[in-house]
Order: structure tokens, then sequence, then C-alpha cells
């Protein structure tokens, strides 16, 4: 009986460890960044592309890769967030990259550009390193590491939406450094 206590308390012990918030809050000059000022609102991506429904699968991934990082606190209130995030799909293209003897496609590349804006809650835009963030696969239903046209698209915005976060983390990162005191001059 005292193995299998032991046993369900190493098991929630490794639960809670694991699922603890990554980078438990980020800090300027060793002082942790009031949560106040990690407070995200996402807004809903829109599409402005050929790429069907793109839009609404990237959203829900920035989401994800923020919530993983841990870097901010997300809200469904936009008026209780200090920052909003706004994106736009601008760009999507897919074509044939490899062709056989035959002139029929092995292998395609996809390609998406994504416009990403940060904003404090006032409005006021904090600049990014790159307003525009591309990403490119290169797939195949047919050769290698076989997948379909939507497993692609999953997996390009997978990388779009971590290089959002990055980005986004970046700039809101180098906003505040600096500014920990409470006071918002620039």
């Amino acid at each position: 009986m005292r193995f299998f206590s032991c046993l369900f308390l190493l098991f929630f012990v490794g639960c809670t460890y694991f699922t603890r918030e990554p980078g438990n809050p980020p800090k300027i000059d060793g002082i942790p960044i009031p949560d106040e000022k990690r407070t995200v609102y996402v807004q809903n991506f829109r599409n402005n592309s050929y790429g069907i429904a793109m839009h609404t699968q990237l959203s829900d991934l920035v989401k994800q890769e923020i919530n993983y990082r841990g870097r901010f606190i997300q809200t469904r209130e936009k008026s209780q967030a200090a920052y909003r995030i706004y994106g736009e799909i601008s760009h999507y293209q897919q074509v044939g990259a490899l062709l056989d003897q035959g002139g029929q496609q092995l292998s395609k590349e996809m390609t998406v550009i994504c416009r990403v804006e940060l904003q404090k809650a006032g409005g006021e835009k904090i600049p990014l390193e790159r307003s525009e963030i591309p990403a490119r696969i290169i797939y195949s239903d047919q050769l290698g590491y076989i997948e379909s046209e939507g497993q692609a698209q999953t997996r390009l915005l997978k990388i779009l939406a971590v290089r959002i976060a990055e980005e986004l983390e970046r700039a809101w990162y180098y906003s505040i450094a600096g500014k920990i005191d409470g006071d918002e001059e620039d």
C-alpha cells in the first residue's frame, strides 16, 4: 500500500511540475515583470489571401503557442489586457516544386506571409523587428515523408505561430525593459 501511495505522490508532483508556467515570469534585471504588464488579448486573425480558413487555425495556434511559452497571460476580455495582438494572413501561395519525367508534380511548395501588430491598450503600436512574418515548407503526397495538403498546411501554420510568438515576445520585452518601476515614459 505504501508503494502505491508513493507512486501516486510522485505522479501528482510530476504532473504539477510539467503543467507549471514556463519561464516563471520573465525578468528585467532580476525583477519579475508584474502580471498586469503581461496580460494580452489575441484578436482573431483576418484572412486577406486565397487560403481558405487558414486564419482561424492560425489564430488558435498562436494562442496555444503564447500559452505554452508562458511569457504573456491571455485574457478573453479585450478591456482587461495591457496589450493586444492583431494579425492578418496577407499572402498564401502553393506551387509545384519538383516534377518527374512525365511533368507531374512530385512535391509542392507552400508559402504564407502574415502581418502582425502589437498594441498597448491605449492603441500605441509597439514597433516589431518585422511586421510581415513568412513561413515556407516543401511537402509531397507521393515521395519521402508523405503528407496531405491539410497536414502540410497545419505544419506550416505551426511554424508560423512559433515565429509570430517569438517576434511578439521580443518586441514586448524590449518595449518594457527599463519601465519596470511603473513609469510609462519613453
